[in-house]
């Protein structure tokens, strides 16, 4: 933006004005006898104004007096820089009576950003007060700096740094007159969000925003004033977008006369999104806790992931404080901008035995960590409560992140009893828009997490995917065909036993063995697994109507559940969650069932194989380490995956989403 600063003065009166170089700034000067004449003038142009004609002010040309339109003079800058002109009042008798002198300082200030999201800021960025969703549009872009660098400023070590950088560049006479100064200014609440850093040589000052280095200072949301000529700064974001934070940060700087605005220009960035990974993504990394009973279940992964070349993190026992649920405690996730990704790893607030995993061995250099709400609520706040779809196209919108899934209570069931996921996670996610979230219903099980009933697979088919979905009608028709073919009497869990929860773990448990006829006769366990089937319908319903999708994209899976608690009907699994398992690739770890043994052949492996035959799938032994601590192979274990390849998430008009 132009912007002309000129002093009128005549005789012992001052008055700051301002003028724009592209328009023009009247000034009145209307003696009544005599003439006017333009004494001295550098590259101003100074006409008087009329309806029919304008007179243009030449050097040392008298005009009488009075001028025309009583007196108004149009001043005009025709280049940067300081400039001044002499009027002077001649009587008649050609004596000086009064002069006015006109100064003019141009400066031009202008904000420059990366607002065509190509990572450089040049002649190209173009519409950086706007902020359009799609190809080529125009925009800027901010990340969270939530990871650990040891500077941002200037990078060490091949360290990415997350702070944009933001030119301002101030063209003109150099020093601001007395009374006019150069500052940036964000609203108040938005100082909350970001912080603004100038560079001066190796060293950056914090000069707008939130001061991370001083959490008691109050933000800035107006910079002391700024020097003139081209300066350097830096923004980073302080938050994602949530409850009270759209993820946009205005920024204008601003030329001002006292309290009045003379001149501004303005950026508008948006802060990018944090976004989720499906199960078919490939994976970079698997982590398991080392537990004093896990020695087999570790064993049995560790020979997977070799055979798979995939690496594997074991949390030792310090490091989890008898804690197993790493997927309970952390998702991870990433963060795009046109310069690079940042993998960041969401903290739950359950806060278990792992609280301090995250903090102490995955956040540092360009690994990004952070946590919403307060300490957990109840157990759908875990994040074996928290998965995202595959890429879907519903109704003719395309989601080509996925679409978020959590679980929570039944529709329309308001009883003080009934469970959710807490409002800030809730809100959190959907504050993020790309992945539009949608919720299932969970709460008619204990633990109360979708990766309970529901599981996203690769799959060769025009979605890329399949669901898996817990069907206990389908373990029951399973049984019923075994009982059918004479396997009525064969035992299933053999060797096995169950904990009562109802006591402290360990303390009491109970033998898990029963044979296939006499779990068919157990009228009580089928009236309640027929209710489980009838949730779980309604949720085929759900999944199908929020991901455009029909059955023949849904994979029943044998799942039986069961009401552990005498004074709670709410149910786990009854046998090893097949559903609950870990998607790598083209394999499956599958927890195993230790079902019924027909011809060597456990028959709930067989029918899980049966229904995935293209799937590499391993069984994983995991009942006394997970199954019977109420959890399977999916809530033992985690997967940092890679991002989506070609995909930037600005590219597309979520839901919710809108143009600036």
């Amino acid at each position: 933006m132009n912007q002309t600063l000129a002093t009128a003065q005549k005789s012992t009166n001052h008055q700051l004005l301002n003028l724009r170089k592209e328009e023009h700034k009247t000034i009145f000067f209307n003696p009544q006898e005599g003439q006017i004449v333009l004494k001295e003038k550098t590259d101003l142009q100074i006409t008087c104004m009329k309806s029919d004609k304008v007179t243009r002010f030449e050097l040392g040309k008298p005009i009488a007096a009075p001028l025309d339109n009583e007196g108004s003079l149009r001043i005009e800058a025709l280049s940067g820089g300081s400039h001044q002109a002499r009027l002077v009042h001649l009587s008649p008798s050609g004596e000086r009576v009064s002069e006015l002198v006109v100064k003019t300082y141009d400066h031009q200030i202008a904000l420059s950003v990366d607002s065509n999201r190509d990572g450089q800021i040049d002649q190209k960025d173009i519409g950086r007060a706007n902020w359009v969703y799609g190809e080529a549009q125009q925009g800027a872009i901010l990340l969270f700096n939530n990871d650990l660098d040891i500077s941002d400023g200037i990078p060490t070590d091949g360290q990415k740094s997350e702070w944009s950088r933001l030119l301002i560049d101030t063209v003109g006479t150099g020093e601001l007159p007395d009374g006019v100064s150069l500052v940036l200014q964000v609203p108040t609440r938005i100082a909350e969000c970001c912080a603004i850093y100038r560079q001066d040589g190796e060293e950056f000052h914090h000069i707008l925003g939130k001061n991370l280095q001083d959490k008691t200072a109050p933000a800035i949301s107006v910079s002391a004033p700024l020097p003139t000529g081209g300066i350097t700064c830096y923004i980073e974001a302080h938050e994602y977008p949530g409850d009270l934070f759209e993820g946009l940060i205005s920024l204008e700087l601003l030329l001002k006369q006292g309290d009045e605005t003379v001149a501004s220009d303005r950026a508008v960035y948006r802060v990018a999104p944090w976004i989720m990974t499906p199960h078919t993504l490939p994976p970079a990394e698997v982590y398991a806790c080392e537990m004093e009973n896990n020695q087999q279940f570790l064993s049995d992964l560790k020979s997977a992931l070799k055979e798979l070349d995939i690496p594997l993190t074991v949390v030792p026992q310090e490091g989890h404080r008898g804690d197993r649920w790493i997927q309970d405690e952390i998702e991870f996730g990433y963060v795009q901008s046109p310069t690079h990704i940042l993998p960041v790893v969401f903290d739950s607030p359950r806060d278990g035995g792992l609280d301090d995993y995250p903090e102490l061995d995955l956040l540092g250099p360009d690994f990004g960590h952070f946590q919403v709400g307060d300490r957990s609520q109840n157990s759908l706040d875990s994040f074996g409560n928290l998965e995202v779809s595959p890429p879907v196209t519903v109704k003719g919108r395309h989601y080509p992140f996925g679409r978020i899934v959590f679980g929570g209570r039944q529709k329309g069931d308001y009883s003080e009893t009934s469970r959710q996921m807490m409002p800030k996670l809730r809100h959190f996610l959907y504050a993020q828009k790309i992945q539009a979230p949608f919720e299932l219903f969970t709460d008619w099980l204990l633990v109360g997490h979708v990766d309970e009933i529901i599981s996203f697979i690769p799959a060769d088919n025009d979605q890329g995917f399949q669901v898996l979905v817990a069907s206990p009608l389908s373990a029951r028709n399973l049984l019923q065909k075994l009982s059918l073919e004479g396997h009525g009497n064969t035992p299933m869990f053999e060797g096995l036993r169950r904990s009562n929860i109802n006591h402290p773990p360990g303390t009491v448990t109970t033998s898990a063995e029963i044979t296939v006829d006499e779990l068919l006769a157990d009228t009580t366990f089928w009236e309640n697994n027929h209710r489980y089937q009838s949730y779980m319908d309604s949720n085929l319903h759900i999944l199908s109507e929020e991901l455009g999708i029909g059955s023949n994209y849904m994979t029943d899976i044998p799942v039986l559940f069961y009401p552990p608690l005498e004074d709670n009907d709410r149910a786990v699994a009854y046998f090893p969650n097949m559903i609950n398992h870990l998607v790598l690739d083209n394999s499956s770890l599958v927890p195993k069932p230790r079902g019924p043994i027909i011809n060597g052949k456990c028959a709930f492996e067989a029918a899980f194989e049966q229904v995935v035959p293209t799937r590499n799938v391993r069984f994983i032994e995991g009942w006394d380490a997970y199954h019977d601590q109420l959890g399977d192979v999916h809530c033992g274990t985690n997967t940092r995956r890679h991002p989506f390849p070609n995909s930037r998430w600005w590219e597309y008009k979520p839901d919710g989403g809108f143009d600036i």
